[in-house]
C-alpha cells in the first residue's frame, strides 16, 4: 500500500498509476517477506490481514495531509491499486477457490521465483525486506 501511494507521487496519470501500482505489486511480491497464514485459520487471518491494512491507511492518511487535494487522490488511487492483487487472493481463499484462479496461479509465481512455494524465508530476512521496502516507500512518499 505504501509503494502504491509513493508511486503516485512520479506517476500522476491515474490509468498508467493503476497499472503500475498493480505490476509494482508483483515485483515486490518477488521479494521475500512475512505472509500470513490463510490456510490454518481463516478468522485469524482476517483479522490480521484488517490490522495489517488499517495500519497501511493509518500512515498514508497521515502522509496525505502534505499533499493538494488532487495529490490526495492519487495517492489513494495508487494505494488502492497496489494491494489489488491481495484483495483478488483474499476473495480467492475465501471462496474455497471457485472465483479467481488464474489471477491465483499468476500471484503465486511472482511469490515463488525467489523462495519456492511452502518454504519460508528466514523470519529475519523477511522482516528485513518489508522493512527496506516500507522505509524506501516513507521516504519516497514524504520527501
Amino acid at each position: 500500500m505504501l509503494a502504491g501511494a509513493a508511486l503516485a507521487t512520479y506517476i500522476h496519470q491515474p490509468t498508467l498509476l493503476a497499472f503500475s501500482a498493480v505490476a509494482l505489486h508483483y515485483l515486490l511480491d518477488v521479494l521475500p517477506h512475512w505472509e500470513y497464514d490463510i490456510i490454518t485459520s481463516r478468522k485469524a487471518a482476517a483479522y490480521k490481514i484488517a490490522a495489517d491494512i488499517a495500519m497501511g491507511l493509518f500512515v498514508v492518511f497521515f502522509a496525505l495531509r502534505r499533499f493538494g487535494p488532487a495529490e490526495q487522490a492519487l495517492i489513494l488511487w495508487g494505494a488502492f491499486f497496489s494491494i489489488m492483487p491481495d484483495g483478488f487472493s483474499a476473495i480467492y481463499f475465501f471462496s474455497h477457490g471457485k472465483y479467481l484462479r488464474r489471477q491465483m496461479q499468476f500471484h503465486i509465481f511472482w511469490h515463488a521465483l525467489i523462495i519456492p512455494m511452502k518454504t519460508h524465508p528466514p523470519l529475519w530476512f523477511a522482516v528485513t525486506t518489508e522493512i527496506i521496502v516500507i522505509a524506501a516507500s516513507l521516504f519516497l512518499l514524504l520527501r
